[in-house]
């Protein structure tokens, strides 16, 4: 046996060609493909003719982005490191070097470029035949903002210190006034000077004693104010977004990191500042169709929204579908406007009631063995058939702050022997069913074991993605702040997960 050289420092004579080092299945190769589908020429064209370095072509940024959110949402930092070092990136960048601050500046300046990409996955899923749009989950999960607890502010902190740099900036314009040239443009002592710092907090904070104020200045405001330190416009720039943002949200308080965020209670019974995702799945190989973030801690009024954009990416994509298809969604999407706006577009729904989702969820009834979600609808009699077997008839239909009631009652209650547990200090139990009347059309709708088993879809088509983005892709904060990033930065994992799922159908059809 002959033993090989060590070669490690050995120079090649003629450039190797990258895709001789790849395999021929690498997805790679795949996010090429992807991106070649997508118009970059406006993009690009805004550089022609301008002075400076040289800008990357559009395109080959993107083509890093959409490598990185295949391998699991990668940040700015580690996608420069990998066109060092992985020599899939090195293809797709073409022996170029961006730095993490261009690619995370892209991410910022083309959100129509990466929604863009997030249609074309809708587009090459319906060419490889991978989207059916026989059955759509919606569903929506909170995910935390990058936000803390501890940097929160309200309307006193907020004016409290507008005050004080309203006032530091007027001292250091009298002093312009007074001493001319010679006091320079410096910022007021009141903010460099430690001393005189804390002499202002401890004013401010005595004024509070006295009643002149309602709360005293928070550590969060004192940490703001210290960074007035370094551009003084920049923070009251600040404060006045912050009101603005106050204002607009209707709460109390509002977070300083994160103002677009709202607090909202985590599946883990937590409370933190988080956003909403949304995305409205296609049961048939989980490809999502529509995504966007919301700072709407409920999915009340996400449904209609959802399939406005699944319409409008649909048609992007000159897709036929037939106008009746299924529509499943939680209870959190049962209301009255909902209900109603899938009937009007002909859409066959499935959205949960509360009884539904307690039994789902195994919510303990027999500890209130006579509460109304243990008294069965019965479609053909038009009844409620009570636990113990009794059936309770439709008395009464009227309305009651313009929203319809159904009444339902019997005379047999008062020869019932738990009549006095059930009913309770009446004569008879009362069932009522109130709501526009397609939400109660719904909720009867759910009683059947037809739709329940149609129903049944969803958890595997709404949230699985999800599952995938949080454990696979480590979608368990955002790195970024403000709505609109947030939302970018949403689309992109749901792009990462529309790859995978194409590359992976499309390999195993190879195979």
């Amino acid at each position: 046996m002959v033993l090989k050289d060590d070669t490690i420092n050995q120079t090649m004579l003629v450039p190797m060609d990258l895709r001789n080092l790849i395999p021929e299945d690498h997805p790679c190769y795949f996010i090429k493909n992807v991106v070649d589908y997508i118009d970059c020429s406006d993009a690009n064209s805004a550089f022609v003719g301008r002075s400076g370095e040289a800008a990357y072509p559009r395109e080959l940024l993107l083509r890093l982005i959409l490598m990185s959110v295949f391998d699991g949402g990668l940040s700015s930092r580690e996608i420069e490191r990998r066109t060092r070092t992985d020599v899939g990136y090195m293809y797709l960048a073409g022996m170029q070097k961006p730095s993490f601050k261009t690619i995370a500046r892209f991410k910022a300046d083309y959100p129509d470029l990466i929604d863009e990409a997030f249609k074309t996955t809708i587009k090459i899923g319906i060419e490889e035949g991978l989207v059916k749009i026989h059955h759509l989950s919606l569903d929506g999960t909170k995910i935390k903002a990058k936000a803390s607890i501890n940097q929160l502010t309200n309307k006193q902190q907020l004016e409290l210190m507008k005050q004080h740099l309203q006032e530091s900036n007027e001292l250091d314009e009298q002093e312009d006034e007074e001493l001319g040239e010679e006091s320079g443009n410096a910022v007021p002592e009141t903010l460099t000077d430690e001393e005189k710092f804390q002499e202002v907090v401890e004013k401010i904070n005595k004024s509070s004693d006295e009643g002149r104020n309602k709360d005293k200045l928070r550590s969060s405001s004192k940490k703001l104010l210290k960074q007035a330190n370094e551009n003084p416009e920049k923070i009251m720039k600040k404060l006045e977004i912050l009101s603005e943002k106050l204002e607009e949200s209707g709460k109390d308080v509002i977070s300083i990191n994160d103002p677009d965020s709202r607090f909202m209670k985590n599946k883990k019974g937590n409370w933190e500042y988080d956003y909403n995702g949304q995305i409205a799945v296609d049961e048939y190989k989980g490809i999502i169709l529509a995504s966007y973030i919301t700072n709407n801690p409920t999915d009340h009024y996400e449904l209609i929204p959802l399939m406005e954009q699944v319409q409008q990416n649909l048609t992007q994509t000159n897709t036929e579908f037939s106008p009746n298809f299924q529509v499943s969604a939680d209870n959190g999407y049962s209301t009255d406007i909902n209900t109603e706006y899938l009937e009007q577009k002909g859409l066959d729904g499935y959205i949960s009631s509360r009884k539904l989702s307690r039994q789902n969820k195994k919510y303990n009834l027999t500890q209130k063995p006579f509460s109304k979600d243990n008294f069965a609808y019965n479609h053909e009699m038009n009844t409620y058939q009570c636990p113990l077997g009794q059936p309770l008839y439709k008395q009464k239909e009227y309305e009651y702050k313009n929203k319809k009631r159904i009444t339902y009652w019997t005379k047999e209650c008062k020869n019932c022997p738990v009549q006095e547990y059930c009913a309770k200090n009446q004569r008879y139990r009362t069932i009522e069913d109130y709501g526009n009347p397609s939400k109660i059309r719904m909720q009867r709708k759910m009683e059947t074991k037809e739709a329940q088993k149609i129903y049944k879809l969803r958890s595997k088509t709404a949230e699985l993605p999800f599952a995938n983005m949080k454990q696979n892709m480590h979608l368990t904060e955002f790195k970024t702040t403000g709505l609109k990033q947030v939302n970018t930065e949403f689309k992109l994992y749901t792009i990462g997960h529309n790859l995978k799922r194409i590359y992976n159908e499309i390999k195993r059809k190879n195979t």
